[in-house]
């Protein structure tokens, strides 16, 4: 199919224009791409797939409820706690930890608590500990805080390790251990408005007291597993990625070799981007790898250099202010503000930028007019995406294999994968590609997996089938919690009422005072998740201080609740709204997976999508809110 697409180079150039002619076409639009063959065999993958939504997944409960417990660290056995807090933090990952380190530094608040149902701080990196585990966004970018605690990642992309030394730098610099509750469950939320607090419950049977709580779930850390026929009554030892069992397999979180598995067969369903980490280390170490595929993820190679050995960086890092520069510089050229100059961070996703765009104009003399940008955007997704299956052919030596591995989407339909290890698992003659050609897994038997009418059978069974996305759950099926407003109706419920969340900022919610979110919902997001996190918990934090210093006014009239006004979420939720059509008419081209509700993104409510003018903007916006001061838009009491 590739061949009659493109020539051997990845497209067929037509001749240049001559000297002569006034206008020098963009190298994009001088390619004879067959878009039509594309978009059919786009289109023809898409078909293969079931759409039947968020019900193929379950979450483990009744007999593979054990496959959520912290195979990690043991619970310790304590009291229940009545307590009252200035502000509860419902989170220990990234968000959370920013959140209370703006409170504590930026601020000097320190009555504040940390809850979390994992056994330390961490978020998805404290569940995410299997062999190989790394970050994809560049360590200079991702790792929090590096500046402020003087350490400089080793390399560009860290691994699971680092990140977590990283945490407990950051942990141990703002002394925030003692703030924190861990393997503690919040079941319940309910707003009294008499006390003008909120009441939170536990599975502990705490009962915490606080007037400000600050959502900090994250968006990766509720676990999916296969709606399979057999889940229950799987006999082999079998796990989620999200809780590897080094007490099965060998090895530990820092030491990847799995010395346990030497002598058995594994499979492994799914092709995520967790997955894709996995595979290497697993084929390295075991007998025999089934590698279970639905659909392939789109690989690409990039090099994890030694910080060491990059001058630029080693330059960088020297320089105040070093850390928050380079995530804008980032946010900046991938949302096409910046347009002049290149950022090494953006590896592998450059050819999707407007910066692109206008350089490979400015270098064959061309130019770009604003209405060419989204049709020369398509011509370097097409481009791209070839360039990413002519890898595989150039890598993987069994042709069906390779064939079978080929993405036919949109680069940005999945979560991109980057991994210079695991098209090269597939020729080690121990590793085997189970292709189901979109239609995944029939069923478990007790010792062995059944695809396409097949049995494997297994010694053991990894489940890489992710997380309860945003999109994907409602809050309550999501977190676990129970959260009650004003209305006396949950979130869930206020949400589907108004057909999505009624925020500003997509941090403050109508209906539910003094409660503050970080998630991506009518955020500004990036591809650095960091990033969003740093502005939210900025904002937040900022916001917190603000009531809190209110109580010290000499004419006793001071503000103890905030919460948005009707009209104030409703203009917000109109901006938000602009972004959906876009988002609606892409993720409608795209096979189904997170980012789409898993083929239905049309139940994703239009005022769940993101804040359309991008990260940058929203930081602006809500930088001038504060500045302004008096809280416009905002029912205080």
């Amino acid at each position: 199919m590739a061949s009659m697409l493109f020539s051997g180079n990845g497209a067929r150039s037509i001749s240049p224009a001559k000297k002569e002619d006034a206008t020098v076409i963009h190298p994009l639009m001088a390619q004879e791409i067959d878009t039509a063959a594309i978009k059919a065999k786009y289109d023809e993958e898409r078909a293969k797939r079931d759409f039947i939504g968020v019900s193929q997944f379950k979450h483990p409960q009744g007999s593979t409820s054990r496959l959520k417990r912290d195979v990690l660290k043991s619970p310790a056995t304590r009291d229940p706690v009545t307590a009252e807090t200035s502000v509860l933090i419902c989170g220990a990952g990234f968000a959370g930890l920013v959140t209370a380190v703006n409170l504590k530094r930026d601020h000097g608040i320190d009555d504040f608590l940390v809850v979390d149902k994992a056994g330390g701080f961490g978020g998805t990196w404290y569940w995410n500990q299997y062999p190989g585990v790394a970050c994809d966004v560049e360590s200079y970018l991702y790792l929090p805080f590096l500046e402020e605690t003087g350490y400089t990642p080793k390399e560009r992309f860290s691994y699971g390790p680092e990140i977590r030394e990283q945490v407990g730098r950051v942990v141990d610099k703002w002394d925030l251990e003692p703030h924190a509750y861990f393997h503690t469950e919040i079941t319940a939320m309910d707003w009294d408005e008499s006390l003008r607090r909120w009441h939170v419950h536990t599975n502990q049977l705490d009962h915490f007291i606080a007037q400000f709580v600050v959502l900090a779930t994250g968006t990766f850390h509720e676990m999916k597993l296969p709606g399979l026929p057999g889940l229950e009554s799987f006999e082999r030892p079998h796990f989620h990625s999200s809780r590897w069992d080094y007490g099965i397999t060998g090895g530990s979180p820092t030491d990847w070799k799995l010395d346990k598995l030497a002598d058995k067969t594994v499979g492994i369903i799914g092709t995520g981007a967790s997955a894709v980490q996995l595979v290497p280390q697993l084929a390295k170490n075991v007998k025999k790898l089934y590698v279970f595929q639905r659909t392939p993820s789109s690989i690409s190679l990039r090099e994890n250099t030694p910080t060491r050995d990059d001058p630029a960086i080693s330059a960088m890092v020297q320089k105040e202010g070093w850390q928050r520069a380079r995530m804008d510089e980032f946010a900046n050229i991938l949302q096409g503000v910046i347009t002049d100059r290149d950022c090494s961070a953006l590896e592998g996703l450059e050819a999707l930028t407007v910066r692109a765009l206008f350089k490979e104009a400015q270098e064959s003399g061309a130019t770009v007019r604003l209405d060419e940008i989204p049709q020369l955007l398509q011509m370097a997704d097409f481009r791209l995406m070839e360039k990413i299956r002519k890898v595989i052919d150039n890598t993987v030596r069994d042709r069906a294999t390779a064939e079978s591995l080929k993405p036919w989407y949109p680069f940005m339909c999945k979560r991109p994968a980057f991994n210079n290890d695991y098209l090269e698992a597939f020729n080690r003659p121990n590793v085997e590609l189970v292709d189901t050609d979109g239609r995944g897994v029939e069923r478990l038997t007790q010792t062995g997996v059944v695809a396409d009418g097949r049995e494997y059978p297994v010694d053991v069974l990894v489940y890489s089938t992710g997380f309860d996305y945003e999109t994907d759950a409602d809050f309550c099926h999501r977190t676990g919690i129970r959260l009650v407003g004003t209305s006396g109706r949950t979130m869930d419920e206020a949400a589907a009422e108004r057909g999505g969340p009624a925020t500003l900022f997509g941090i403050h919610l109508r209906e539910f005072p003094n409660l503050l979110n970080i998630g991506p919902a009518q955020a500004g997001v990036t591809a650095n998740w960091t990033h969003t996190a740093y502005v939210a918990g900025e904002h937040i934090a900022a916001v917190i201080a603000d009531v809190l210093r209110d109580k010290e006014r000499a004419d006793g009239d001071w503000t103890e609740v905030i919460e948005p006004s009707e009209e104030t979420v409703e203009s917000w939720g109109r901006q938000v709204e602009e972004g959906h059509e876009m988002r609606l008419h892409f993720n409608s081209t795209c096979p189904p997976g997170y980012y789409n509700k898993q083929g239905r993104p049309e139940d994703i409510p239009s005022r769940m999508a993101y804040y359309p003018k991008g990260i940058m903007e929203w930081q602006r916006v809500m930088r001038e809110w504060r500045e302004e001061g008096g809280m416009k838009g905002m029912e205080k009491r």
